[in-house]
């Protein structure tokens, strides 16, 4: 298995043949087998990285590094390529194919023929985190809907409905089927489509440079871009542009916003812990909400599976967390639960198998999932934050009452809050100055 760089030069001038696939087609897999045999090119080209070809092949997946929980929202990453991942296996289960196969047949052609074969596509890992990057809040809120409908709703096919699986390599079909998505998230299509067919082009130019004559089998819906980019290799793109990690608008209003409120809270309870020193009641109420939060997020993180360790760190931020939108009690929780456990990408093919059995008891079926260390992290990302959510709206109608009983009421007591802060804050701009 080769890189496309590291392949030797071939004689004079090189050229490729795109085949167009459907992942889970039976038709496609004996289309790749007749083709390769046929044109016995020197290079089979796949649409595959490193990674996925060594999940086909059965190796273990690289583990996910607790460092990389807080650097960007890599639980929220591996949760949507679970989710699309299942999507695409329920759609192989429905046609009686393994999603990847026509992949596969056309590593195993490649092989029985002689001819080399390429890895062409961009890391996963790189793809779904620019992917995820480049979708607004809302559009990742309604994506991870529909996909929650459809691993819902995909597992039994309508009797009634038609649907032929050899439309999807149909160029019209699959062009009609690009355009809904670009309309549904502009941003999300570059990076999943757009990105991956200028950086298979690269690859495949390169090959082409280097005098192989190459056959490139990728999906249908990355055809007519690849094509594109090999009749005008001229309008590619730097590399440089394709690679490497999507951050994101830096200043953002929504990261800003973020910013302000988590200061304006901070700086609020700082000053309400202040004043608490000379109210006991104020220090009472700094107290109850620290751990109202802690317990909430604390019980949940447990329910969900997570270790003491876990649920006690979880807790312990959830009194601050809960009120800055840029921050979860979820995700410490998550980074420390890391520590002590491995999670990577072949997780997502045990929960695809769990998910696909329908005699079992969904109770059962949960306790079975919470086995596996990529859902109970999710779980326990998710339960810990919920935790902390239910907390934060209840502490206002739960709490606050039973402390404003002591000074006459909730409205009292909110104003001896205010009164406190803004005492603390008069005293220290005179001592300041």
């Amino acid at each position: 298995m080769s890189d496309s760089a590291e392949l030797d030069a071939g004689d004079g001038e090189g050229s490729v043949h795109v085949l167009g696939t459907a992942h889970v087609s039976a038709d496609s897999v004996e289309e790749v087998r007749e083709t390769i045999d046929e044109e016995r090119p020197d290079v089979v080209a796949v649409e595959l990285d490193e990674g996925r070809y060594r999940q086909m092949q059965g190796e273990v997946a690289q583990d996910l590094e607790p460092s990389d929980l807080l650097e960007g929202n890599t639980v929220f990453q591996f949760l949507a390529y679970w989710m699309l991942s299942y999507v695409q296996a329920r759609m192989g289960d429905r046609f009686d194919i393994e999603p990847g196969a026509d992949m596969q047949a056309a590593i195993d052609a490649a092989e029985a023929v002689g001819s080399e074969v390429a890895l062409v596509d961009r890391d996963i890992q790189m793809t779904i985190q620019r992917f995820w990057a480049r979708m607004s809040f809302f559009e990742k809120l309604r994506m991870v809907w529909e996909l929650c409908l459809a691993m819902v709703g995909i597992g039994e096919p309508d009797e009634d409905e038609e649907f032929d699986i050899s439309e999807m390599t149909d160029g019209d079909v699959v062009t009609a089927m690009m355009e809904e998505f670009r309309q549904f998230s502009p941003g999300g299509a570059e990076a999943l489509i757009d990105e991956r067919d200028a950086f298979i082009a690269h690859r495949l130019v390169q090959l082409r440079d280097a005098g192989h004559d190459v056959l490139a089998v990728v999906g249908a819906g990355h055809r007519a871009g690849i094509e594109e980019y090999l009749d005008h290799p001229e309008r590619l793109p730097p590399m440089e542009e394709l690679v490497g990690t999507e951050s994101g608008s830096r200043f953002s209003l929504f990261k800003i916003f973020g910013y302000v409120m988590a200061l304006g809270f901070l700086s609020f309870f700082f000053l309400l812990f202040m004043a608490g020193v000379r109210n006991s009641l104020l220090l009472e109420v700094f107290a109850a909400w620290f751990l109202f939060n802690g317990i909430f997020a604390f019980g949940l993180a447990k329910l969900a599976g997570a270790r003491w360790t876990s649920a006690g760190v979880g807790g312990a931020v959830a009194w601050l967390t809960s009120v800055n939108p840029l921050l979860a009690p979820g995700w410490f929780a998550g980074y420390v639960e890391l520590k002590y456990t491995s999670v990577n990408v072949s997780d997502i093919a045990t929960l695809n198998e769990l998910m696909s059995d329908e005699e079992t008891p969904l109770g059962d079926l949960l306790s079975q999932m919470l086995d596996v260390p990529l859902f109970r992290l999710i779980a326990i990302v998710a339960m810990t934050n919920i935790g902390s959510m239910i907390a934060s709206f209840a502490f206002p109608f739960v709490i606050l009452p039973l402390l404003g009983s002591q000074v006459g009421g909730v409205a009292e007591i909110t104003d001896l809050m205010i009164q406190g802060a803004q005492n603390s804050a008069d005293l220290l701009v005179r001592t300041l100055t």
